[in-house]
């Protein structure tokens, strides 16, 4: 049986490689993004998902239905400045919430959550 996982932070720097190794596996995947334009550079990297939603994390009505049908969601969601009049509390903290709680309405069986808050620098 083949596993449904939604990527949000697919077109970022974790998110892109995570998408290529579960399409690799042969997996079904979704991915969220802010615009559809974001997702195009997924595919130079040989990681085209098999669905594209366009929503926000910290705007939960745009999240309704994301969920449905999916297995797994994997997220690396965050930011690592602040910019937009965003915060990280409401990305990193209330968007990823946001995304939990609509995982938990669709019945997903697996949450798993990445942050790099106070990770490694590399230079």
């Amino acid at each position: 049986m083949t596993t449904r996982v939604l990527v949000a932070g697919a077109t970022g720097y974790l998110g892109r490689y995570v998408v290529r190794e579960l399409k690799a596996r042969g997996h079904r995947v979704r991915v969220l993004a802010r615009s559809t334009e974001k997702v195009e550079s997924l595919s130079a990297l040989g990681a085209t998902p098999d669905e594209v939603r366009v929503g926000e994390v910290t705007r939960p009505e745009s999240l309704r239905g994301l969920c449905d049908a999916v297995d797994v969601v994997f997220s690396s969601v965050g930011i690592t400045r602040q910019k937009d009049g965003l915060t990280f509390r409401d990305v990193d903290y209330q968007g990823n919430l946001n995304l939990l709680r609509e995982a938990e309405r669709a019945g997903v069986r697996r949450f798993v959550y990445v942050s790099l808050v106070d990770g490694p620098q590399l230079r």
